[in-house]
């Protein structure tokens, strides 16, 4: 039978394990994302130069938006920045979901310019997928030590 101070030290460890998780899933997630902007910028650029409240910037927002995300990626990806890392992480799943909110509300018939296999997902499903990183994104800031 494990002891109450062998309890804590595995849980503390699966708690680490959970955040290495969590993290590298960000990592994942921006790297891939800002990938299939880049490597498809001129249509990136294009579907933005339609949507509201951005379209004037596409030019800007076109690059900003993945060299963005790759920075975040390299950020979590290195132990003494991983907590900004986090910082950074929530900010920006925050306002990709606000802005799919303003979307979804504005009923917009615009396509997703999110990348790959993601702009596959409908507006309501967007929602879901950023709330759910959103909300992972809170919790292990809340829960990271370092």
């Amino acid at each position: 039978m494990k002891t109450q101070l062998e309890m804590k030290a595995i849980l503390k460890k699966a708690k680490g394990i959970l955040v290495e998780v969590i993290v590298y899933s960000f990592v994942l997630l921006f790297v891939y994302t800002a990938a299939s902007k880049l490597m498809t910028i001129d249509t990136f650029q294009h579907v933005l130069t339609k949507y509201p409240l951005i379209g004037k910037h596409s030019a800007v927002i076109a690059y900003l938006v993945p060299i963005s995300e790759l920075l975040v990626a390299a950020i979590l990806i290195v132990p003494a920045t991983k907590k900004y890392g986090l910082v950074v992480s929530t900010i920006l799943m925050a306002l990709f979901l606000a802005y799919i909110i303003y979307m979804l509300v504005s009923k917009s018939s615009l396509p997703c310019s999110c990348g790959g296999i993601i702009s596959k997902l409908s507006w309501q499903q967007h929602i879901w997928f950023n709330s759910i990183f959103l909300l992972l994104a809170i919790i292990t800031l809340k829960t990271y030590k370092k």
